[in-house]
């Protein structure tokens, strides 16, 4: 339903109802978004269009069942000690991604850009990620980089972070191998503590509320969160929203197989 979508989305935009469908487990809507900006970058196309969508469904609740993946007590509780697990949850999101020349001539006003991106892959293990996190960090880095601007310029990040206690130390490891110091500085959180993991689905819909939360100039909350963990060193929001101080944020995804994405946004 969702490449459907994507084909009437763009034939409405004039792309022709040119598709590509993405199936890269977490990462397909991140990977997808990179693409799409990648494209626009080089002068190939104007405009994109991208669709992501995951309904919870028996099959892969099952699946994650078996491998003992979600949160006995319920509650998703990103970086924090005695955090279990990950639910899932479901997400459809779409955004359209178009060059700043193609905006002007429609009169559009755009509410964000995808200032950098990056991705990655740590090849440590089939479902496990790199406790050191090599390959998140290099994706960081490489977001950055394409960007042209410093750590220093980030003032938020929406993590991955799905609550299991593995990923979300990896993850800590990650942002301290890119950022150094600065990791412990800047406000984290994981929306997937609101929303649950929405899959394939989760780099747009996190890229989205993350866009959200630049422009009402307020970081969402780490729900769940029960104290510090020391295995996760970071400045993680909790009891309630803090204001946005910088126009800058990191949206991070990873999934099976070791693929990590990293995209970097901004105010217009």
């Amino acid at each position: 339903e969702v490449p459907a979508l994507a084909g009437h989305l763009a034939r409405r935009c004039g792309l022709g109802g040119r598709t590509r469908v993405y199936t890269t487990a977490c990462v397909s809507a991140s990977t997808a978004v990179a693409d799409a900006a990648t494209l626009i970058g080089r002068g190939d196309l104007d405009r994109v269009v991208v669709a992501a969508g995951y309904l919870v469904e028996p099959d892969q609740y099952a699946l994650f069942d078996a491998g003992r993946a979600f949160a006995a007590d319920g509650a998703v509780r990103p970086f924090s000690a005695g955090r279990q697990g990950l639910l899932l949850g479901d997400g459809i999101a779409t955004v359209v991604l178009e060059s700043a020349g193609a905006a002007r001539r429609r009169g559009a006003t755009p509410v964000a850009t995808v200032a950098g991106w990056g991705r990655a892959g740590d090849a440590y293990h089939p479902c496990q990620p790199d406790p050191r996190g090599r390959g998140l960090a290099r994706a960081v880095a490489a977001a950055l980089r394409r960007a042209g601007l410093p750590g220093a310029a980030v003032g938020y990040v929406n993590a991955n972070a799905t609550g299991t206690p593995s990923s979300d130390a990896s993850e800590a490891a990650a942002l301290r191998l890119a950022l150094g110091d600065l990791a412990g500085r800047i406000p984290v959180s994981s929306t997937k503590s609101v929303h649950g993991h929405a899959l394939e689905a989760s780099g747009l819909l996190e890229l989205v509320v993350t866009v959200l939360a630049l422009r009402h100039g307020m970081l969402p909350v780490n729900a769940g969160f029960l104290g510090p963990d020391e295995s996760c060193p970071l400045d993680v929001i909790t009891d309630a929203p803090r204001p946005a101080t910088t126009p800058h944020a990191l949206t991070l995804n990873a999934a099976f197989g070791g693929a990590n994405t990293a995209l970097l946004v901004g105010a217009p």
